[in-house]
C-alpha cells in the first residue's frame, strides 16, 4: 500500500475512520509477521495484532506528525510481543510451537505416515521443528533481536531503535543468541560439529 504516512497521520488525526483503514491496511502484514515470528501461534499472533491496533488507535494523539509513523508503531509491536511473552511463559500453547495445520501444510508425523513423502521432506521438518524449539527456548530479548535480523532482515540500527537499546548490545544478543542456537541444535543431533 502506498499512501503517504503524512495522509495517513492527518485523516486519522481527524478521527476519521479512513485514516485508520488505510494504517491497519498499511501495517497489518507486517504487524503480523513480527507477531506469528515470536509466537509460532496463529491465533496468538492475531489476537497480538488486534491488541496492538487498539494501542495505536488509544494513543494515536501523541503521534508526531512530521515524524514517520512506522517506528513508534513497529516499537509497539515489539513491546507488545515481548510483554505477551513475559506474561504467558508458562502457558501451554508456548509450548506448542507452532501448529502447522494453520498453515496447511503436514506436521512431521502426518508426513512419515505418507508413503508419499520424501526421506529429505522427513527430515527437513524435523530440522525445522527442532530449529523453532531452539529459538522459542531463547531469553526473550535474544529471541527478539534473532528474530527482527534474521527473519525481518532489520539493520543493527534498526533493531537498536525498536527495542530502544544501543547497537552493541543488539550484536551482543545476535552473537550470543546464534551460538546459544548452535549449541542447542548441536545438543539435539541437528547440527553436527
Amino acid at each position: 500500500m502506498d499512501v503517504p504516512d503524512q495522509k495517513i497521520i492527518k485523516l486519522c488525526k481527524k478521527n476519521k475512520r479512513e485514516g485508520f483503514d488505510l494504517l491497519f491496511k498499511k501495517y497489518e502484514r507486517y504487524i503480523y509477521t513480527i507477531c506469528y515470528s515470536y509466537t509460532y501461534s496463529q491465533q496468538d499472533a492475531l489476537d497480538l495484532v488486534q491488541e496492538i491496533f487498539l494501542r495505536i488507535y488509544r494513543n494515536f494523539e501523541r503521534v508526531d506528525e512530521k515524524k514517520p509513523i512506522s517506528p513508534w508503531i513497529k516499537r509497539i509491536a515489539v513491546n507488545v510481543c515481548i510483554n505477551f511473552k513475559r506474561d504467558n511463559k508458562n502457558k501451554v500453547s508456548e509450548l506448542s510451537i507452532h501448529s502447522s495445520t494453520d498453515e496447511g501444510e503436514n506436521t512431521l508425523e502426518e508426513t512419515v505416515s505418507d508413503g508419499c513423502f520424501t526421506e529429505d521432506e522427513v527430515v527437513y521438518l524435523d530440522t525445522k521443528k527442532v530449529l523453532e524449539e531452539s529459538i522459542m527456548e531463547l531469553p526473550k530479548e535474544v529471541k527478539m533481536a534473532v528474530l527482527l535480523r534474521h527473519i525481518k532482515g532489520l539493520s543493527y540500527n534498526e533493531i537498536s531503535e525498536l527495542m530502544e537499546c544501543p547497537v552493541g548490545t543488539i550484536k551482543t544478543y545476535i552473537f550470543r543468541g546464534k551460538k546459544l542456537l548452535k549449541d542447542s541444535l548441536v545438543r539435539k543431533g541437528v547440527w553436527e560439529v
